[in-house]
Parts: structure tokens; sequence; C-alpha cells
């Protein structure tokens, strides 16, 4: 081991007593045997510290007179270890003490920087005051102090404080407004809320020289409090300045369309966009505001202009494909996609599209390839679902079902798996195996007995498997938790109006469910159908028409074909009966009813 220059202040016997001793009182702590070397290191290092101070001195007296205060400096070594110690114990309190006595002990700014830090972290804010004046009082200039009064009062929730510091923190940025006003971003991203942040960007804004960059800064903090006013005049502030930066008409727009006025932002980008028609941003900006306004063609266009200027762009190229599956252009919409699955961009969400167009057309086995290629990301777990599905429908049912139960094992994630039983339940009812879907959701619930999706799903295949008990038990149960499911509800008051006679009580549960949402069609489908088993045809006539009309479905056409027929309108229940044929010609309800009536 190299010998210690002979000049290092020895530890003499008293501070290790002392030192032993003092450490003693902290018998709640448990201290390592690393620990305890960590001691005996950082008393090495603080001793080599002051060898370098006193070999800095100048003359022969300042050096006996430097040693001599470093002969007592044993309350402050034993300070500073019993900080360190405190702190890596995680007893915060203790450490901010003993580093509060070691600042007053030393004229050593770092010792006071040292200390403000650990009083900041352990959130003694007003503490930290204390040592920022004490650390400001022995060395002014240390640039970082501003950045700490700065954080400190933010922290204590005093803006208008913090602004003063943060000014001055400004001054020394060099003069580019968008440096500053990134500086302050971060700044009060880090250590302040909105609220504050807001006010200290107006005390900036209205005491200092006026910065488009902080304007903007500022607007995007009332925006977000929903000042809205407010932050729209800010920006025109900014366009005063320079009236052709499109960011700031986009986040005018943004903020019009927060306030309900769509007409008036995709007016404001559209004007702006005829004066600035090469900027592309701004044509972009176009684009996702006619797609969230569900004006697909239009937004097409625009895409379109943009893949002119850059057809490789992949959120483009997406974007386009995305937008033929919305108008049915699925040509269009595989086009794109492939073209990006070529160039290597964006491979596991084009090939998951490319599955579902496949699917769509009923080519199950490309669409099961193209699942096959979704290797990770947001889309893997539905691919796994859908091929599993797609298997079930090519015959290879158990397969199908296999696989499910394999991915279901995997999940981490309830609602992941709850998603995979859901599918389960699916194939296992499309197969009329609804004994094993019951078997297979009472399994799916004694790991979680109030799941609503599960109870849900249970009650509508006990009903199929005449279990009538569990079906009204489950809702209920359903029910209890949530009063207001409208579908729960409705599933209830329909099972009691076709399989009992409680039909009172089933109407009930159906208005109930009809007044939280009132055109749903299956809702009025049991509206019509309670109607009918309650003697009311006129009734049952007017819901089960309004039904169908909304919804071509092969039961609704099933229950108002029966009204029809029972009411001496027999060609038009024929004609309704076969408008559900050709939606679903395999459905049992429907091929049960005109088999009854007809025979």
């Amino acid at each position: 081991m190299p010998e210690l220059n002979s000049s290092v202040p020895k530890l003499n016997e008293k501070w290790v007593i002392v030192i032993h001793m003092k450490l003693s009182n902290l018998k709640s702590k448990e201290f390592r045997p690393t620990q305890l070397w960590m001691c005996l290191l950082v008393m090495v290092v603080l001793a080599m510290n002051a060898c370098t101070t006193l070999q800095s001195l100048g003359s022969a007296e300042d050096l006996d007179a430097a040693q001599a205060e470093s002969e007592l400096s044993g309350d402050l070594l034993y300070e500073l270890l019993v900080g360190e110690f405190a702190g890596n114990a995680g007893d915060m309190a203790l450490a901010v003490e003993s580093y509060d006595r070691a600042a007053l002990i030393t004229n050593d700014a770092r010792v006071a920087a040292r200390a403000t830090y650990i009083a900041v972290y352990s959130e003694q804010y007003e503490k930290a005051l204390d040592l920022l004046k004490r650390w400001e009082t022995l060395d002014p200039t240390d640039a970082d102090i501003a950045r700490m009064y700065a954080t400190t009062y933010l922290k204590l929730g005093q803006p208008v404080s913090a602004a003063t510091y943060i000014q001055s923190i400004l001054d020394g940025v060099e003069d580019n407004g968008h440096e500053k006003a990134l500086a302050v971003k971060r700044l009060l991203a880090k250590e302040s809320n909105v609220e504050d942040g807001l006010i200290v960007l107006d005390t900036l804004n209205t005491s200092g020289p006026e910065n488009q960059h902080m304007l903007i800064l500022q607007a995007r903090y009332a925006a977000q409090l929903e000042k809205f006013d407010d932050a729209l005049i800010l920006l025109d502030r900014v366009l005063e300045i320079d009236p052709k930066q499109a960011d700031v008409h986009i986040i005018k727009a943004q903020i019009l369309a927060a306030q309900g006025k769509q007409e008036q932002a995709m007016a404001l980008v559209a004007l702006v966009l005829l004066e600035q028609p090469e900027n592309d941003h701004l044509r972009l900006q176009y684009a996702r505001m006619l797609v969230e306004q569900r004006q697909f063609h239009q937004a097409k266009a625009q895409f379109n202009l943009l893949l002119k200027n850059d057809p490789q762009n992949a959120d483009i190229l997406l974007s386009m494909g995305l937008l033929d599956i919305e108008t049915g252009e699925l040509d269009e919409a595989a086009k794109h996609l492939k073209h990006l699955v070529e160039i290597g961009q964006k491979e596991d969400i084009s090939n998951y599209y490319l599955g579902r167009i496949a699917q769509n057309r009923e080519e199950h086995k490309i669409a099961i390839s193209y699942y096959l290629k979704v290797k990770s990301g947001d889309y893997l777990f539905d691919s796994k679902l859908r091929i599993a599905g797609l298997f079930a429908r090519l015959g290879k049912v158990d397969e199908g079902l296999r696989q499910l139960e394999v991915l279901a094992e995997k999940q981490t994630s309830w609602s992941h798996r709850v998603r995979v039983y859901l599918a389960q339940g699916e194939i296992l009812a499309s197969k009329q195996r609804y004994a094993e879907a019951l078997e297979m959701y009472s399994r799916a619930l004694q790991q979680k007995p109030d799941d609503a999706d599960l109870l849900y799903a249970r009650a509508l295949i006990a009903e199929k498997v005449d279990r009538i008990d569990i079906t009204e038990a489950d809702l209920l149960k359903l029910l209890s938790a949530q009063p207001e499911n409208a579908n729960a509800l409705n599933a209830l008051g329909y099972t009691l109006a076709d399989r009992t006679e409680r039909l009172e009580e089933a109407r009930d549960y159906i208005k109930r469910a009809a007044e939280l949402v009132p055109d749903d069609p299956a809702i009025l489908d049991s509206l019509g159908w309670v109607s009918y088993r309650l003697g009311n045809m006129q009734d049952a006539l007017k819901w089960l028409g309004m039904a169908f009309e909304k919804l071509e479905d092969a039961e609704i056409a099933a229950h108002y074909g029966e009204v029809l027929w029972k009411t001496n309108r027999k060609a038009e229940a024929e004609k309704v009966w076969n408008i559900g044929l050709e939606n679903n010609a395999e459905h049992p309800v429907l091929l049960e009813t005109m088999k009854r009536l007809k025979d």
C-alpha cells in the first residue's frame, strides 16, 4: 500500500474514541461491515483533502494555522461521517441534521452545497433555504446556487420567488430565445406543478424581454389548465412578432378544437395552408384533423399530397393504409401495407392489418400467415387470439382451443387472460358446445369471482343449457356492482320475458335499460318481445319494427316476424324472415320460429 503523505493529519486516538462513541448513538441503525470500511475510507479521503488544502497555503505561518485548525476538525469529520451513514441507511432527518452542523463548523462551501442538496432531496425545504444562505455567503459566484433557490421555492409553492432566480439563470444563457424557453421548460417539468409553472411563466414574460418561445410555453401551460382564451391571446402576441409560425397556428387550432370549435380550427389551418402550401408539417396536422372529424376522403387527399413529396415515409404510408381500410378500399390498403413490409418499416402493424383484410375476405389461411408474421408489440396478442379463432373456423376447433389454453397460461395481465377466456367461449358457443363453455367460464371465475365480463358471458351461456338460476344469479351479482349496466339489465329482462312468467319484472329491467340506452336495437327488440309476451301487440310491433329498422339481425327478424304472423300479416312476416335468413341462414332462433309457426 503506498505510504500516505506525512503532512496528512493523523487520526489520533481521541478522534477514534469520539467517532466510536457518537456512532454508537445510532442504536436503531444496523451497519454492515462494508459500511464501516466505507467510514474509514471517507475519513482517509477527507484527510487527503485536508492535506491538499494545507499544501495550497502560502506561508509557513499560514500552514501552522491551517494545521492547528485541522487538528480541531474531529467534530467536522464526525458530522460528515454520520451524515453519510444516516443518508445511506435512509435516515434523512439525521443526515440533514448532521450536515447542517457540519456546514456551520467549516468555511468550505462544498460542505454547505452538499448539505443543501441533501435537505432538498429529503424535502426539508425550509432548512434548504437556510443552508443556501450559508452556501451563498461562502461562495456567492457558484452558478448552481440560483438553480437550487429556484428549485426550493418551487417545491415550497412560491413560484413568484422562484421566478426571480430563474430569471437570473436565464441571464446566463446565451441570447437565444429557444434555449431559454427550453431551460425553463425542463426546470418546470421536473420541479413544478402546472399551476405554479403558469405563474412562473407569466412573471417571466411580464417582467422580462418579450420572448416568443416563452410566450408559446406559457400558452401551452394555460391550455393544460383549460384557460383557453388566455392561451389564444398569448399565441396572437406571438403571431404579431412572426405571423408565419406554422406551429403556432397548429397550437391555436388544437385549442379551438379543445373548445369544441372544430370547424373554426380546421378553417384556420386550411387558411394558413393556402399561404404556405409547401409546409408539410402543417398539411400533416390538417390531414389528422380531418381524420378526427371522420372526413376520411378529404384526409386521404391531403395524405396523397404528402406521399408525393415523401413516397417512402412510413407514417404517411401507414396512415394511407388505415384510411383505405376505413373507406373500404381494401386493395389500396393492402398495397400501402405491403409496401411498408417490403421496405422493412412498421412490419408488425402492417402484417396485422393485412391479416385483418384477408380475414374480412374470409381468406382464413392467408390471414393466419400474416398474423404469424407479427412478432412483437401491441398487435402480437390480438394476432394470436385471431389465429386460434381462424383455426376453429377452418374446422380445427380443438387445435384453436388448445392454442388459447396455452396463451391464457402465459398471460400475466388479468385483462388479457379474460380476453382469452372470452375467445374460448365464443368458439365453443359457435359450435353449440354450451356445457363446455359453461364449465370453462366457471373455472375462470374461480380465479376472480367478481369479474364483470366473465359473469356476463357465463350468464348468457347458462341460459343455453337451461340453467336460468345461474343466469339470474350472475346478472344480479353484476348489477349489484354496476346498477346502470344496460347490457346486464337487458339480458336479465329478456331472459325473464322469454323463459319465465315473471313478465312485469322483466319489463321493469328492460325499461331501465332503455332509459340508459334509448336507441339500442337489442334493447328495442327486448321491449317488443316482452310487450308481445304481455299481449300488447301494437306496442310489440312498434318496438320490433324500430329494432329491425336499425339492425336487420336474424334474431330480431325472428321476433318481428312472429308478431307479424300472429297479427295475420303473414306476407310481411315472410319478407322479414327472408331478410334475416340472408344475414344468417343458420340462426337457430330464426329457424325454430319459422318451423314452429309454419308447421
